[in-house]
């Protein structure tokens, strides 16, 4: 039976393509890819941060009527980052048409496709921007009805317990449905709309007539997907980690030797992060080449399988 999963049987050629990509090494292949995954395999966070109550005896004569300006300052960073962050999404999803592109034609350079495929790359990004909004939203319906609910029934700590133990499981039930959604949009209904020059919204429906005819193919390529990218996802944290560390060593013994003998000050050994981070964040894409472009072919590949119409792959 396994023999007949596409989800086992086109491991082998994903690996084949990509070592024929890869190997041997050309470094202007390499580095075009390693700029697909800066937006392809990451994105933009936001830590959070500890709220805290400052009160007017906290803060030093001055600082109150600096206040304003200082709100102005940070309103104004918190919006350049957002600008920022909505940029990135933008062209990430861009690149995920670009990287196909780029597979199914064998030719790797990234500004022959980007503007052909940024009409398509905001098409992905509004579907995605609008599930997660649909995300956030679900999210705060079910707070306030579990506070509706907890305020309705006198509260007290068995209701916190309640809380938490309903909470945790719709957080968890709802990432994973999304997380499967955003999966099949990227590996499937990316090529579609390409080989089909559609929409996102007629991708997917192509996508459920295809899985309808496939449900238990794409059910194991779903959790083989996971599991893989699990698996990969730890390999190649172990390999950053390792390349981290040995980038280090000698930026750890410059600043030994400056702190022995000039006296250095803490500045002045922040200022070895700018070098170091200009060596290593490039190293760190580059171990990534290899995992992204697997499994974007494995995707291709199983998309094959479950539809020979769609054959975008080079033989």
């Amino acid at each position: 039976m396994a023999e007949d999963m596409y989800a086992f049987n086109r491991l082998d050629g994903a690996f084949q393509r990509t070592k024929s990509l890869l190997w041997p090494i050309r470094w202007g292949v390499w580095l075009r890819l390693a700029l697909i995954a800066l937006f392809v395999g990451g994105g933009v966070s936001f830590p959070n941060t500890s709220g805290y109550d400052f009160n007017e005896g906290d803060l030093s004569p001055g600082v109150v009527e600096s206040l304003p300006g200082i709100a102005t300052i940070v309103v104004a960073l918190i919006l350049i980052v957002l600008a920022i962050a909505l940029v990135w999404w933008i062209v990430g999803t861009v690149m995920q048409f670009v990287f196909v592109d780029m597979l199914r034609t064998g030719d790797i350079h990234i500004r022959p496709f980007f503007g052909e495929r940024l009409g398509k790359g905001l098409r992905l990004f509004l579907f995605q921007a609008g599930l997660t909004l649909i995300l956030v939203f679900a999210m705060i319906a079910f707070i306030l009805m579990l506070v509706g609910l907890g305020g309705s029934s006198g509260g007290g700590a068995g209701v916190g317990v309640a809380f938490i133990l309903l909470f945790i499981p719709f957080v968890l039930v709802t990432a994973l449905l999304f997380g499967i959604i955003f999966l099949l949009t990227h590996d499937f209904v990316v090529p579609i709309m390409i080989h089909e020059d559609c929409g996102v919204i007629e991708g997917w429906r192509r996508l459920f007539g295809m899985i309808s005819e496939n449900v238990w193919q794409t059910v194991v390529y779903i959790v083989t997907r996971f599991v893989l990218g699990l698996v990969a996802g730890i390999v190649q944290a172990v390999l950053v980690i390792l390349a981290m560390l040995i980038i280090a060593i000698p930026f750890v013994l410059i600043g030994i030797v400056l702190l022995a003998a000039l006296q250095a000050n803490i500045v002045l050994l922040l200022a070895l992060l700018i070098p170091y981070l200009i060596i290593a964040v490039p190293v760190a894409l580059l171990i990534a080449v290899p995992f992204v472009t697997f499994f974007r072919y494995y995707g291709l590949l199983v998309l094959e399988g479950l539809a020979p119409g769609y054959h975008l792959l080079p033989e």
